[in-house]
């Protein structure tokens, strides 16, 4: 009987002669196994609790100690001067499209990101300071930083970059997101071990726990504690108080590491799913869809690259495939440069390479000492970490003309599924179409959210039970501005599940875009809260439409408590002093005002364009600029032929001019969120005037508004489009 040992050598060596070395494989597609059966364990099957490591030292003290020195244990943690591994910043970070400088600043034994803006003279106009709370990521590649405010948990502008020092964090560069990312649970479902997270709240948590601890791959912990702390005899085959990965099939295994390590433009969650529902011997496709970029395979998407390599195909079936745990044992040390190489030897002996390449010029290449893992999977950069350089995880004879990663492409739509089942069937066209509605709007693209939100509704033409893919569509309509089609889909997803504050908080917005009852809309933002009352947005919202409604003194305690729950909602800042200036109380007006600018001084803009609007019942009876209610403002200068706001106080109907339109001019006016107020299309001169009320004939609503335009040139061609801010103090008239 030959050997397992023996029949992978003999299998592996056949697909390497076939392959040759000194070519590059046809790439291969992964087809996956069919499902084996799977180990049966008791802490997945019924609900037990987490204990965290702590309770697992005790007996496995060996192996905790090797899982320290992991970088996955080093994943995520608080910021201490002792595990500070950071330079400082000897030169501040200039961001020319916003105009903002970003530094580091050490104050005592404690580390801030600074924002400030440079005035005329080099004097700061303005300065905004957030504290380092915690850190994401080992330093091996780069770390970067979270800040606590009120317990949310928001990323900051800067990255440390092993390679580079300290620069922007991913994605800051192109839209600076400054101190308002608020962190999503899938950061921490991959970067952390499992924290106790408040009810529909995102980014929040009662407790966090640093580091991927064991039970991301063995699952929850207090049964096996229990048990094997007790006399209770062990299971006689295996202990199934405690999943052990080496007991699973090999596509249970990949999945263990499938779940931070498959790296996708977008991935929709299955309905009933939450982040952290995914539990190890599970089968991940049951958890999530994942979907490609039509065409690419992500550098970072490690284990998607390991199942196009000759390596992983011709020994995924027999008893000891190369798979990631045979490079990457978490409970071992990581091995070094003279170790790395085993794995690859048992298929690829160097004497049997030697021989074999005797008149090639790689033979000096394939010597004993030489480094398989260095040509065979060298470091590469990922275009979308800024100075990382990973491990190209698939594996394969790299000639001297890079080669662009495998493709698969089954049909013209933007984003490819990576799991076969949702390729196909009424199931798969559900979630094809919520992965095209998520990738258009994350690339802000119309063309293709629209496509996809068509597809959606086709899929769901006869479901009335997928709450979530109700709730996708509905947002897909709001964005395309077809309100009546967003009504039908978000009355849907409540209808569904009535419980879930994020679409009854869509539902109220959408209602209140087309004049609903006002009753209605506050039953809606009500439930929401009650639901789950640190919800700020939802509730600034609710203070939005609580003082369009003239329910001032409601308003002005909606606007408070939402800014004491999130202290940063600068919209919410603004709009409260657009709601006490309407009260009369002009002195703490100038002073919320004051506190909107310290959040974000773009602000200056709408502070310095406030619109006075009188209204008489529904009609609006007045209008003028009322001018700034404070000093100085950081208001960065526009060219002289930009749209400009203004106002005619001798014209007999009470209107705004907007002045400087270009040809062919579309003029929209939109809330903070995107909402649409009013729009103009193709206009013909260059001056437009509005009465101040929406596309339903309403008086707008006080609070911040932007304009945005768009136009063309003399010949015709596209110009630069343009936005700009405004504030509204409404006055109503008795």
């Amino acid at each position: 009987m030959i050997g397992t040992s023996a029949c992978r050598l003999l299998l592996c060596s056949a697909v390497a002669l076939s392959l040759g070395c000194e070519t590059t494989p046809t790439p291969t597609t992964s087809a996956p196994l069919p499902d084996e059966p799977t180990a049966r364990y008791r802490n997945i099957e019924t609900a037990t609790a987490y204990v965290g490591d702590a309770a697992c030292t005790p007996c496995h003290e060996e192996a905790a100690s090797a899982y320290q020195a992991h970088a996955m244990a080093r994943s995520f943690h608080r910021w201490t001067p002792e595990t500070r591994i950071e330079a400082p910043l000897d030169e501040a970070l200039f961001h020319e499209p916003t105009g903002f400088y970003y530094s580091v600043v050490e104050i005592g034994d404690e580390l801030y990101q600074e924002e400030y803006l440079i005035g005329p003279g080099g004097k700061r106009l303005h300065e905004l300071r957030k504290r380092i709370d915690y850190v994401m990521g080992s330093g091996a590649i780069a770390r970067s930083y979270f800040t606590d405010e009120n317990g949310r948990l928001f990323q900051l502008p800067l990255t440390w970059y092993r390679e580079q020092g300290w620069d922007f964090s991913p994605g800051y560069e192109i839209n600076n997101a400054r101190f308002d990312r608020l962190m999503p649970d899938r950061c921490l479902a991959c970067h952390g071990s499992y924290p106790e997270p408040y009810s529909f709240l995102e980014g929040k948590y009662a407790e966090l726990v640093p580091g991927i601890g064991c039970e991301r791959c063995h699952g929850p912990g207090a049964l096996h504690v229990r048990e094997r702390s007790t006399e209770v005899p062990a299971d006689s085959i295996y202990d199934a108080t405690i999943v052990n990965p080496k007991h699973l099939p090999i596509e249970r295994r990949v999945d263990v590491c499938d779940q931070c390590h498959v790296h996708t433009p977008v991935t929709v969650l299955r309905e009933g799913q939450d982040v952290f529902s995914f539990q190890p011997s599970q089968s991940l496709s049951d958890h999530a869809a994942f979907f490609k970029a039509t065409g690419s395979i992500d550098i970072v998407s490690h284990s998607d690259r390991l199942r196009q390599s000759p390596c992983f195909v011709a020994t995924r079936a027999t008893d000891e495939p190369l798979e990631c745990a045979t490079c990457h044992n978490p409970h071992q040390p990581t091995p070094d440069a003279a170790t790395q190489n085993a794995p690859c030897l048992i298929c690829h002996a160097s004497t049997a390479l030697e021989q074999r390449l005797a008149s090639s010029p790689s033979r000096t290449d394939h010597v004993a000492t030489a480094n398989c893992v260095s040509c065979h999977m060298p470091q590469v950069k990922e275009r979308t970490v800024p100075h990382g350089s990973f491990t190209e995880h698939w594996i394969r004879v790299i000639d001297r003309d890079p080669v662009s990663a495998p493709t698969r492409r089954a049909n013209d739509m933007p984003v490819d599924p990576y799991y076969e089942r949702d390729r196909s069937g009424l199931d798969a066209e559900v979630y094809q179409g919520m992965g095209q509605v998520v990738f258009g709007t994350r690339a802000a693209d119309a063309r293709i959210l629209k496509s996809g939100a068509q597809a959606l509704k086709r899929a769901l033409r006869r479901d009335e039970t997928r709450g979530e893919a109700h709730f996708i569509l509905g947002l897909a309509y709001r964005q395309l501005d077809m309100r009546d089609d967003a009504i039908r889909a978000l009355e849907r997803s409540v209808e569904i599940d009535p419980d879930r504050p994020q679409r009854l908080h869509a539902l109220a917005r959408a209602y209140e875009g087309t004049g609903n009852d006002p009753t209605d809309v506050a039953r809606l933002y009500e439930r929401a809260l009650e639901l789950q009352p640190a919800l700020a947005w939802i509730r600034a919202d609710y203070a939005d439409f609580l003082s369009a409604q003239g329910r001032l003194e409601e308003a002005e305690v909606a606007y408070r408590a939402a800014l004491a729950e999130r202290p940063s909602l600068d919209v919410a800042a603004f709009n409260l002093g657009t709601l006490l200036a309407e009260m009369g109380r002009l002195t703490e007006a100038s002073e919320v005002f004051r506190y909107a600018l310290r959040l974000d001084p773009s602000l200056g803009e709408a502070i310095s364009t406030l619109v006075l609007v009188r209204t008489a019942g529904s009609t609006v009876v007045g209008v003028r600029l009322l001018g700034s209610p404070l000093g100085r403002l950081p208001v960065r200068g526009r060219e002289p032929n930009a749209v400009q706001l203004t106002a005619r106080p001798e014209a007999a109907e009470p209107v705004v001019l907007f002045v400087n339109l270009p040809t062919r001019a579309s003029v929209r006016v939109v809330e903070p969120d995107g909402a649409l107020v009013r729009e103009w299309g193709a206009t013909d001169g260059p001056i437009l005037t509005w009465d101040f009320t929406t596309g339903a004939g309403d008086p707008v609503a006080g609070g911040l508004y932007h304009v945005d335009v768009r136009g063309q040139d003399a010949s015709g061609r596209p110009l630069e489009p343009q936005r700009f801010s405004f504030g509204v103090v409404r006055q109503r008239d008795s």
